[in-house]
């Protein structure tokens, strides 16, 4: 029997960070339809492992990026976001967790979270279902909490992170293992963290963190066996 966790885990490394797009040499702007989880100050990287540090972005419309180092490099064509980070665990030993995994920031974001204690439902062996998978997930990136407003937060990091979550929800609709996601909850946050009625008082994470917190469950087929 595998780990709900395994499963979630597989999901994830399926999540496409291929992006495609037309440079325009007339205003600079690289047109593409889909910008996925791309927001301003992130790195991407083109077909030829050329850098590109992103400094304008419309969603799903076009960025405007700058090759890192200088250079005369336009991003036309296929480009690649970074892959998302994958973590499980409770609280405490997702923090510690994370902060070992690497001292540099920008590797380990953004993070997707799965929350321990995950909820599973099995079935017998009249039901071509494995089971159910009741869960949460965090789907965060950094924020700017001395320099950004409430709204700046919503437009510069949620709506990213609801992207990729949106990428993830494709990637288990296109998975015939799974039944078609038909309802899920999630919820919004400008600053990730402890809330009280004044606002966020302390950090869950050791960063300044925006996104979503999506809730869903999942369910899983019984794979044929040939024994």
């Amino acid at each position: 029997m595998i780990e709900a966790s395994e499963y979630i885990k597989g999901l994830v490394s399926n999540i496409d960070n291929k992006l495609e797009g037309e440079y325009n040499s007339a205003d600079g702007k690289t047109y593409i339809c889909s910008t996925k989880w791309s927001r301003v100050g992130k790195i991407i990287t083109d077909s030829n492992n050329i850098k590109f540090k992103i400094t304008e972005i419309v969603y799903d419309v076009y960025i405007i990026a700058e090759p890192i180092g200088g250079g005369v490099q336009v991003l036309d064509g296929i480009f690649y976001l970074s892959n998302p980070f994958f973590i499980t665990g409770t609280k405490r030993a997702t923090n510690m967790e994370w902060n070992l995994s690497d001292s540099n920031l920008e590797n380990k974001l953004p993070l997707i979270w799965l929350l321990e204690v995950i909820s599973e439902t099995g079935y017998g062996k009249g039901s071509s279902i494995e089971k159910e998978i009741d869960t949460k997930l965090f789907f965060l990136d950094e924020t700017d909490p001395s320099q950004y407003y409430t709204q700046d937060h919503r437009e510069q990091v949620v709506i990213p992170m609801q992207k990729l979550m949106m990428e993830f929800l494709k990637v288990v609709d296109d998975d015939r293992m799974y039944k078609t996601v038909e309802n899920y909850r999630y919820k919004t946050f400008s600053r990730f963290g402890v809330e009280q009625d004044t606002g966020v008082i302390e950090n869950i994470l050791d960063a300044n963190l925006s996104g979503v917190a999506l809730e869903i469950t999942l369910t899983r087929f019984k794979e044929n066996c040939k024994c």
